[in-house]
């Protein structure tokens, strides 16, 4: 069995990793860059992006086949649906599994880009409705629902910012929360409770979201009667957590904070000399372009460990 050592090893093909790789290669670093499944993270998901400088408007899955594209200019292209199923120290060196592959590989340094996904709901109509009406990210597609009524699914520091967000540009709008109390900041109480567009609903389950070809209802239900009312809406957008793609970050043993995203100190490095971690994986606002310049801080912090190693 053949063994190649490259300088960078990055696993995760969104923005980050991406970004991450374009930089080190224009350091004339020797890079692989593998992806699960397709290039794109959690952008490719995003229906529109409206808020990248420079690009007015895009599909969430074109923009990163521009950023794909790009990095191929520089002679790196992904390996999509190549699994990094673990990563072990040999030595100074990383030594990768690729699913599939007949060749390990060993990296002299190691940048994590796996990301993180949002929590469903898991209720009748989520996945039917996706990008018909349901989203998890108000800042993305929101502007599509001016003037019309949405619904937004928990009551933290993101569901109420989306409320906010949505009560200047809609008719009106539901903030449901599963727990009697709410788990946002006392800083947005005021706005909340002074916003006579936004009605919070407490103490209040999402059963079923259902419509025909877009989404037009949302069926909740009362926690403590048990009653069901349907509320007329054209969108929902979910805001109850994410969850850290951490596998990796833990068999490599990584330092993680309370919600098991990856720790991370100066110049993006990890608890372990020669692994970096960027994008959502380490908590960070989960936007295309935070995880985009995460991934170049990445990238730069690795060129600079590599020549202290010479």
């Amino acid at each position: 069995m053949g063994e190649e050592t490259v300088d960078v090893a990055i696993i995760g093909g969104g923005p980050a990793g991406i970004t991450a790789a374009l930089y080190a290669k224009r350091k004339a670093l020797n890079v692989k860059v593998f992806e699960t499944k397709a290039v794109g993270g959690q952008t490719a998901d995003a229906i529109w992006v409206e808020n990248y400088p420079g690009i007015k408007k895009i599909r969430g899955m074109e923009l990163m086949q521009k950023m794909a594209e790009h990095l191929k200019e520089f002679g790196v292209e992904p390996e999509e649906a190549a699994e990094v199923t673990g990563v072990k120290k040999k030595g100074n060196l990383f030594e990768l599994d690729i699913e599939n592959g007949e060749e390990k590989l060993l990296a002299k340094s190691i940048i994590l880009c796996t990301g993180s996904k949002y929590k469903e709901l898991g209720v009748p109509g989520e996945k039917e409705f996706y990008g018909k009406g349901v989203s998890y990210c108000a800042t993305c597609d929101g502007p599509g629902f001016k003037d019309k009524v949405v619904a937004i699914v928990g009551a933290g520091n993101s569901g109420a910012n989306a409320a906010l967000f949505f009560a200047g540009i809609c008719k009106k709008v539901y903030l449901i929360e599963f727990n009697e109390k709410t788990g946002f900041d006392s800083v947005y109480a005021q706005p909340i409770n002074a916003e006579a567009k936004i009605e919070l609903m407490l103490n209040t389950q999402a059963v079923e979201i259902e419509g025909k070809e877009k989404v037009n209802g949302i069926k909740v239900k009362d926690r403590k009667g048990n009653e069901e009312k349907m509320l007329a809406v054209e969108g929902v957008f979910v805001y109850i957590g994410s969850v850290p793609q951490n596998k990796i970050a833990k068999q490599l043993g990584l330092k993680l904070d309370g919600k098991e995203f990856v720790k991370i100190g100066k110049g993006n490095e990890a608890s372990i000399k020669g692994v970096f971690a960027a994008g959502d994986i380490t908590g960070e606002l989960a936007q295309t372009i935070v995880a985009a310049g995460s991934g170049a801080i990445a990238a730069v912090s690795v060129f600079e460990f590599l020549k202290g190693l010479k």
